[in-house]
Order: structure tokens, then sequence, then C-alpha cells
């Protein structure tokens, strides 16, 4: 997989350390294609690898319950 770019590494940081029930919030946000002010400088592309990588490390936790 390519690296992150910048906007969009900041923006998980951002993101995962508001918790895991608000990071699954904004999972369901960008699947219904919300727009949130977390994320509304990032292009399309860049907001489906946010969701992409966000699935991902929830997907971590999921594993452990």
């Amino acid at each position: 997989m390519t690296e992150l770019p910048p906007e969009v590494e900041l923006t998980i940081d951002a993101i995962c350390a508001l918790g895991c029930d608000v990071v699954s919030g904004y999972i369901t946000a960008l699947q219904n294609g919300e727009v949130r002010p977390e994320y509304r400088s990032l292009d399309a592309s860049q907001r489906a690898r946010l969701l992409q990588e966000l699935r991902s490390i929830m997907s971590v936790y999921e594993d452990k319950s």
C-alpha cells in the first residue's frame, strides 16, 4: 500500500484520539458521504483512504472482542 498523504495521517491521528465510539461514528459518516469539519479539507480520494484506514484500525479492536 502506498504511503499515506500527510493530510490523511494527521486527520486519522485527530479522529482516533477521540476514542473508538467516535471513530465508529466517523466511519458511518464517511460511508454515508457526510462531511465533517475534521475531514472537510480532504478530497474524495483522500476521504476514501481515510475511511479505509479507519476501518483497518477499528478491525484490530473488533477482533479482540
